[in-house]
């Protein structure tokens, strides 16, 4: 008989994100339309689940999964690391597990998680373990879109990022538009890194979230891509939070 797995969900804005685990070790990453959907699948082949969402929905996933052990990440869950944020109550999940995640891959170190997706946040946490904070800045595509939603003239450029190729300088509006948007973000983590990269030694940077793919070839390294984050984060306080019982 095939052990079960332990299953990470990560439900973000616009996807659900599910990662099995056998033990510390990802074996599979899958994407789901609903959470009907990855229960009606899943529930046979699954020890313990833990979710984390962005979307507010604890009430949804104890009722679709009443009948699993499973665990929802709020900022009342014990954690292997420390939070140093005035207001836990109104920080993402999905940050505070990326940079477990990241933990998990570099242990002892000064690290700077950067997701880029529909925002773009910044989160430290230093050698101790402590999260000693972050910055949030409008995404790549909720830039783009952003132009035309509050000016009259300005046309709506978001559908075209596959296109996005010449140089800083745009020679049509829709060009300078997608230059703005594209660099501006490039510019952006990059002056990040370099204040961060003073304010603390040997620093550890990982470039994660969906957008990551448009930019990593674009900054200047060492600059680790941090796959599924979220997902190894999660594991890792189910873990935690398992020992602690």
């Amino acid at each position: 008989m095939t052990k079960k797995r332990n299953i990470a969900v990560d439900i973000g804005n616009t996807r659900i994100k599910s990662g099995e685990f056998e033990g510390s070790q990802l074996v599979k990453v899958e994407h789901w339309d609903s959470l009907i959907q990855l229960h009606a699948i899943k529930k046979d082949i699954t020890e313990q689940w833990i979710f984390c969402s962005v979307r507010g929905n604890q009430y949804e996933i104890d009722q679709v999964f009443h009948d699993e052990n499973h665990l929802y990440l709020n900022h009342k869950t014990p954690l292997p690391i420390r939070l140093d944020y005035k207001t836990p109550e109104t920080l993402g999940m999905d940050r505070v597990a990326a940079l477990v995640g990241a933990q998990t891959l570099f242990p002892g170190s000064n690290l700077l998680v950067i997701d880029v997706g529909t925002c773009n946040t910044y989160d430290v946490l230093d050698a101790s373990g402590t999260f000693i904070g972050g910055v949030i800045a409008p995404g790549f595509k909720m830039r783009m879109k952003s132009m035309n939603h509050y000016t009259k003239g300005l046309p709506d450029i978001s559908g075209e990022w596959e296109e996005i190729n010449g140089g800083l300088l745009g020679q049509t509006t829709r060009e300078c538009l997608k230059s703005g948007s594209f660099h501006a973000v490039v510019m952006e983590i990059e002056g990040f890194i370099d204040h961060f990269s003073k304010e603390l030694q040997d620093l550890t940077i990982l470039l994660t979230g969906g957008d990551a793919t448009y930019f990593e070839s674009k900054l200047k390294g060492p600059i680790f891509a941090g796959s599924n984050l979220v997902l190894r984060g999660l594991n890792r306080i189910m873990h935690f939070n398992n020992a602690q019982n």
